[in-house]
C-alpha cells in the first residue's frame, strides 16, 4: 500500500496552513480526506517550487470540493499533509514518486502528470 512520509494531516483552512507551514520554502503537499475508518484517504499530489504555504491555499480554493460535489456523492477535501524539501529537483522526485504511487491521473483529482521544474 502506497504511503505519504509527510506531516499531517491537517485541516485545510488558511489559519490552520498559516500556524503549521513556514513561509517560502520549497516543499510537497497531498490533499485528501478522512475515511469512516480515520484513514487519509489521498485525492490530490502536488509540489511548490518556491513557497509551500501560498501553493497549499491556491490549490485549497481549487480543490474544495464544494457543495455541489458533495451533493453528487464527491468527498470535500479538507485535510493536508506536506513536508520541506531541501531543493526544487528534490520536491519533483517525491511529487513523481507520490503521483505514480496513489494512481496518476486515473485516481487523483490531478488534472496532469507532474512538470518538471523550470530549468
Amino acid at each position: 500500500m502506497a504511503k505519504l512520509d509527510m506531516d499531517g494531516p491537517f485541516d485545510l483552512s488558511s489559519k490552520v496552513i498559516d500556524t503549521e507551514v513556514s513561509a517560502n520554502l520549497i516543499g510537497n503537499y497531498a490533499l485528501g480526506y478522512m475515511s469512516k475508518n480515520g484513514k487519509f484517504v489521498v485525492k490530490v499530489i502536488g509540489r511548490a517550487d518556491a513557497d509551500l504555504r501560498s501553493e497549499l491555499k491556491a490549490a485549497q480554493k481549487k480543490y474544495n470540493g464544494g457543495l455541489l460535489s458533495r451533493m453528487f456523492g464527491g468527498h470535500a477535501l479538507d485535510k493536508f499533509k506536506f513536508s520541506f524539501a531541501n531543493t526544487v529537483d528534490a520536491a519533483y522526485q517525491v511529487e513523481c514518486r507520490a503521483f505514480e504511487a496513489f494512481g496518476g491521473t486515473e485516481k487523483l483529482q490531478n488534472d496532469e502528470d507532474p512538470v518538471p521544474p523550470a530549468a
